[in-house]
């Protein structure tokens, strides 16, 4: 990822995380240096107890620091502070920085860190609204031979009845693991109360022999959550998929938008969903819009399906799926009762099953090759989306504007016109 792309998409992060954020936070905090004057003079997590709710605390050391912290139920923001880039490597503890919500608002910001063989947690424990971001964090491991999940956000406690809010961006995952094990990169419970969150430029990578769990994997139970999921590139091997949301509870409601990702190298382990993305509506209700992604080179490209007495809605569009080995596309015929596809290409997978919509293409997408998924300038993915569903979708995954030309490409990315890009044919 260009270092322009890096910046318009930080940008756009900025902008949701200030609204999602404001309400929570003080409107005054203090800094903490750690290390520094007392009380951070001595552990990290000394530092972070004496803090009080909405303070910063900024971690001069570069480290490696071996001990595993906790924000229990206040605000704080732990971040890097200018200049460092501090290692948390707390093995063979698994946990290395976790924060809690309460029957009180608690706003919580984990920055600028690198976690080596562990995760960062954030559990709502509570009735209060917690709000979380996590976001320019490094996630590193190798040879992990148990359940893990680098970002997990999760219920703890017997009343984690309060509204979650969360931004996950920026994030750089990278687990190396072996087989058989829960092993996710992103991953989110279900809450029992209203749930929001945007997962955003996030970056996984490495991966291994094979975990039984998704990349990126959102559940839902009883609640109703919104997610949005933007830019981010899912690139390692051995998931059991990509992206998947999983819809189960009778009334629960889950809502999302799939937008400009990149998903490859994710096999069929185990269970239904094994997609690079997949809808999963057990019961209750799911729609989602997935809109200008790429899904190549893996074992299954999307899947939408629907139990009885589930709903499943949306849309599948300006997708490109292909080079997946085992399926391209799956809509069975009860998912496309509620749930509909357009102007996708779909090409070179090993079967599909599905009814193509109006505007699907079926043509060799002419990608550059060898694992690098761009279009070709004369790929047919160029102006064959339908741009009336890209209102919302300022830039492609490499950061460029979108719609170049008389309507958006196919795929995450946009092809640069010149002629509409400079006003002139050449």
């Amino acid at each position: 990822m260009t270092c322009s792309t890096h910046s318009r998409l930080r940008r756009l992060w900025l902008l949701a995380a200030t609204v999602a954020m404001a309400a929570a936070m003080p409107t005054t905090a203090a800094v903490l240096t750690w290390p520094g004057p007392s009380p951070c003079n001595a552990a990290l997590q000394a530092c972070i107890a004496a803090a009080t709710s909405g303070d910063i605390v900024e971690v001069a050391s570069n480290g490696p620091i071996t001990e595993s912290v906790e924000i229990f139920q206040k605000s704080l923001t732990l971040r890097a502070a200018t200049g460092f880039s501090p290692v948390l490597d707390t093995a063979p503890s698994l946990d290395a920085i976790e924060a809690f919500g309460s029957d009180a608002v608690v706003a919580v910001t984990i920055e600028g860190m690198t976690v080596r063989g562990a995760f960062i947690g954030a559990y709502q424990g509570g009735s209060g609204a917690f709000s979380v971001q996590i976001h320019n964090n490094k996630l590193e491991a190798d040879g992990l031979d148990s359940n893990l999940s680098g970002i997990n956000v999760a219920t703890f406690g017997s009343s984690p009845t309060g509204p979650v809010d969360l931004v996950i961006s920026n994030n750089e995952i990278a687990l190396g693991f072996l087989a058989g094990d829960d092993i996710s990169a992103i991953r989110i419970g279900d809450f029992p109360g209203h749930t929001t969150g945007l997962i955003m430029a996030n970056t996984v990578t490495h991966g291994g022999t094979a975990s039984t769990l998704s990349a990126i994997t959102l559940h839902n139970g009883i609640g109703t959550a919104e997610f949005d999921l933007r830019y981010n590139r899912v690139t390692a091997s051995g998931y059991n998929g990509g992206i998947l949301l999983r819809q189960d509870g009778s009334s629960g409601t889950m809502i999302a938008r799939i937008v400009n990702n990149l998903v490859t190298g994710t096999i069929d382990y185990t269970g239904p969903q094994p997609g690079a993305i997949s809808l999963l509506a057990n019961a209750g209700n799911l729609q989602a819009t997935v809109l200008s992604n790429t899904l190549a080179g893996n074992d299954t490209g999307f899947i939408a399906s629907v139990a009885s007495g589930a709903t499943l809605g949306g849309v599948l569009a300006n997708t490109l799926v292909t080079a997946n080995t085992n399926q391209g596309v799956v809509i069975g015929a009860a998912a496309a009762v509620g749930f509909s596809n357009e102007s996708n290409l779909v090409f070179g997978n090993g079967s599909n099953d599905f009814i193509a919509g109006p505007g699907t293409i079926q043509a060799d997408p002419r990608v550059v090759g060898a694992g690098d998924f761009h279009p070709r300038s004369d790929s047919p993915v160029r102006d064959a989306g339908t741009t009336a569903l890209a209102a919302d979708i300022p830039i492609d995954l490499d950061g460029a504007p979108r719609v170049i030309g008389p309507a958006i490409d196919i795929g995450a990315w946009e092809l640069g016109d010149s002629i509409f890009v400079d006003g002139f044919d050449s």
